[in-house]
């Protein structure tokens, strides 16, 4: 079945930043309920670039699966901590995967196609809260973000993603045995600083990119109090 995305893009007022919508999607290889969601970011991800829609996927691989059959190579601890972090301020009991969250205020099932239709008919409606301008410049190491605020709040802070498409994993343990998963927007790389860093760069390594044309920066503001995100930005590595 073909996916369909009908959201049309609001228009924004002058002094605001446009409409946008942050996707995380909290995933992991050695969950056999994982693929799916992955798909539906796959999807998304490809919708959204190819309509040039302010549309920001991104998959973070949690690691409290790697000791139930398959270790996952895209996981980080941090991953799970950020997660962990979304479950405190929703008071959830615990987390799960796959678990999706919208501009960091809706949380649901990955999978949940219909669910996820209708954040993003609401989110790409408002205004962003902050203007946010971000540049990037690159060596063969390392590309450096610079950002830029105008409208957050003072204890905001800058979350800076690095992620890549295009990937692939051949699962020979755990639930996925013996199945091929394909990845996009995968975070490869995540920092974050405090607002006031506005105007400085953060430095990111390239060294777990294999392939710099499927390699992107999503930059986006946070309230780290209530987790809303306020405002986001992507530009690719090939375009700076």
């Amino acid at each position: 079945m073909m996916l369909v995305w009908l959201m049309p893009l609001a228009l924004a007022d002058q002094n605001q930043d446009k409409p946008f919508a942050v996707v995380e999607l909290f995933s992991s290889e050695g969950c056999s309920s994982c693929p799916s969601a992955d798909l539906l970011v796959s999807k998304l991800t490809t919708w959204a670039r190819q309509n040039d829609e302010p549309v920001y996927p991104m998959i973070f691989h949690v690691d409290y699966w790697n000791d139930l059959g398959w270790r996952d190579v895209f996981s980080r601890p941090e991953f799970t901590q950020r997660q962990y972090s979304y479950a405190r301020v929703f008071k959830d009991q615990g987390v799960y995967t796959p678990e999706m969250i919208v501009n960091g205020t809706d949380a649901f099932v990955g999978s949940n196609q219909d669910q996820l239709q209708k954040d993003l008919g609401h989110e790409l409606k408002l205004p962003a809260i902050a203007v946010l301008h971000v540049s990037l410049k690159k060596d063969d190491d390392s590309v450096w973000v610079k950002f830029d605020t105008q409208g957050a709040s003072p204890d905001d802070v800058v979350n800076v993603a690095l992620v890549e498409r295009g990937l692939s994993t051949d699962v020979t343990a755990g639930e996925n045995a013996g199945r091929t998963l394909h990845h996009n927007n995968v975070v490869k790389e995540f920092q974050t600083v405090p607002l006031s860093s506005s105007g400085q760069e953060v430095k990111l390594p390239l060294r777990k990119i294999t392939d710099m044309s499927q390699a992107s920066v999503i930059v986006f503001v946070q309230n780290p109090q209530t987790m809303l995100i306020e405002a986001a930005k992507q530009v690719d590595l090939q375009n700076d």
